[in-house]
This record gives C-alpha cells, sequence and structure tokens, in this order.
C-alpha cells in the first residue's frame, strides 16, 4: 500500500446536489399516441425462441438479450404464445416442477408461455388512431400484461404495461384473470393465492 496516496477528503458539507447529465426517455402522457409505447418488431428484431427450449436456456437468452419477453414458436416457425421473463420463476413455474416432479431447469418455455389465444390482439392501424390510456385501458380488461399488434396477419410489435409505466411514470392496474380451463381450476383450487 505503501505506493498509493491518500486522496485529499471531507465529510463537511450535509447536503449537495446531483448532476444530472444523462439521456433519458421522455415522460409522456397517457394522450399520447399509443405508438409510443410499441416494441415495434421493424425497427428491432423480436427475441424468438422455440417451444422446447429449457428455461434455463430461456432465461440466459432474454437476459442476454436485455428483453423482458420472447416470442415463441412451433417447429414451423410460427408464433405460438409469449414467454414473460418474470414467469420463469414465477408460481406456475414452481408449480409445475411440483406436479411433474422434475427440477426446474427441466422444463420447456412451452409450459409456461401465454398462449396466442390467452393474448390481446390489435390491428396496427387501430393502434395508430389510438391514445397509450387507450392501450392501458386494453390491457387493463383483458387482464393481461402484453398486447400483440398485428399487422397484414403478422405479429408486428408488442405493447408491455411495464414499457408504459416506464415512459409514462404511471403503472397499469392488470388484474391477471385466469383464461383457460387449468387456470379456472386452479384458481378455484388455490382460491388464497393471487397473483
Amino acid at each position: 500500500m505503501s505506493e498509493f496516496k491518500e486522496i485529499q477528503w471531507s465529510s463537511a458539507a450535509d447536503t449537495i446536489a446531483i448532476r444530472h447529465n444523462y439521456d433519458h426517455q421522455p415522460v409522456v402522457s397517457w394522450h399520447d399516441s399509443a405508438m409510443q409505447v410499441v416494441d415495434d418488431f421493424t425497427k428491432m428484431s423480436a427475441l424468438e425462441m422455440r417451444e422446447s427450449t429449457l428455461v434455463d436456456d430461456a432465461e440466459q437468452k432474454l437476459r442476454g438479450a436485455s428483453r423482458r419477453y420472447a416470442c415463441i414458436e412451433n417447429p414451423n416457425g410460427e408464433m405460438t404464445g409469449l414467454l414473460a421473463l418474470r414467469e420463469l420463476h414465477g408460481r406456475k413455474a414452481t408449480q409445475l416442477s411440483a406436479v411433474k416432479r422434475v427440477r426446474w431447469h427441466e422444463l420447456a418455455v412451452k409450459e409456461l408461455m401465454l398462449p396466442l389465444v390467452a393474448l390481446p390482439q390489435v390491428k396496427l392501424e387501430d393502434l395508430k388512431k389510438a391514445k397509450i390510456g387507450d392501450a392501458a385501458a386494453t390491457l387493463k380488461a383483458s387482464g393481461r400484461d402484453f398486447l400483440l399488434v398485428i399487422n397484414d396477419g403478422e405479429v408486428c410489435g408488442v405493447v408491455s404495461s411495464l414499457k408504459i409505466a416506464e415512459l409514462t411514470g404511471e403503472s397499469v392496474n392488470v388484474y391477471h384473470l385466469p383464461s383457460t380451463f387449468a387456470e379456472i381450476i386452479s384458481a378455484i383450487n388455490h382460491h388464497e393465492i393471487i397473483d
């Protein structure tokens, strides 16, 4: 340590300003165009995974790409659902692991994804006329955190409740509702557990 010298320091000030010199997303209003909260796949490619991808691999890919979700495809390359990063360690993953008597990393993403039929889908032309508040109301009414944007029979983007909260500073109060028979039965049998 003899080669290093102490930097002159003090602790005299009890308050001091914080310098804010960084680029950040401007806060937008719920009255602004809904197009501002779309993850547009014509500008950024979607993160895609096969249904058979194991959850451990899926988590590495999602974190490596700094994404919150991935589009899940069948062997024909057709989208069949959406997988949210937070679902990988959620209640459903724990329950599936216990019911199937397998370890978590042996689960496939197909078992944790939200199938297309469970996700609200809107046409791009309709979203272009909508406001961010309209997208938030759609998410709230559907009980889902993701809204698929469809153009010419293809998914061209996604709106997420987290992105809306990130850009507006206001959260979308989404109440997750069971939509499949299995989710309804699980909700009845485990009514004490609420997402």
